[in-house]
């Protein structure tokens, strides 16, 4: 059983609504970076896999605070959360939470608790690669917001304190 499991486990005694996804959250495909305008330097990171940046750039399609996930190569199901504002390139998927229903970190925690999943989704022989139905047809646990907000407040402390 996982972290976020045990949590619900104990702070939903009542149970808790499961559903996709992709009816809380939408997941984008980012767009292809030209390689000449991909530096060492520059004002925003690219991320092209979703592990780390490939590079810089002038320019930046997504906002800061945002889960990605690695839609493509060895990594395709690689989820992490970039603090900053950045270019999602076209082997990078990003996901942006209804905030009415789903916190944004609550749906990285969930997003991560998943990855191994997410990684055994690939297919293909040649570049391995994720489908965006994989991702919008899991299924999330969806306690109220402020047991959600309780759930990021431990879960971000656990994994400050064990970086």
């Amino acid at each position: 059983m996982s972290k976020l499991d045990r949590l619900i486990k104990e702070l939903c005694t009542n149970g808790v609504e499961y559903v996709k996804l992709g009816e809380v959250c939408s997941v984008f495909k980012g767009q292809q970076l030209n390689r000449s305008l991909l530096t060492e330097e520059g004002k925003y990171p690219a991320y092209n896999g979703g592990i780390t940046y490939s590079g810089f750039t002038d320019k930046y399609n997504v906002e800061a605070n945002t889960t990605i996930i690695s839609q493509g190569g060895a990594s395709a199901g690689f989820v992490n959360f970039v603090t900053e504002k950045f270019w999602a390139n076209a082997h990078c998927y990003y996901c942006e939470p209804n905030e009415k229903v789903i916190m944004n970190r609550y749906m990285f925690h969930f997003l991560k608790e998943s990855q191994r999943i997410l990684m055994d989704f690939k297919h293909g022989a040649g570049i391995p690669a994720l489908r965006v139905k994989k991702i919008t047809k899991l299924r999330v646990p969806l306690p109220p917001l402020p047991v959600q907000e309780e759930i990021v407040r431990i879960l971000d402390n656990f994994t400050e304190l064990t970086a």
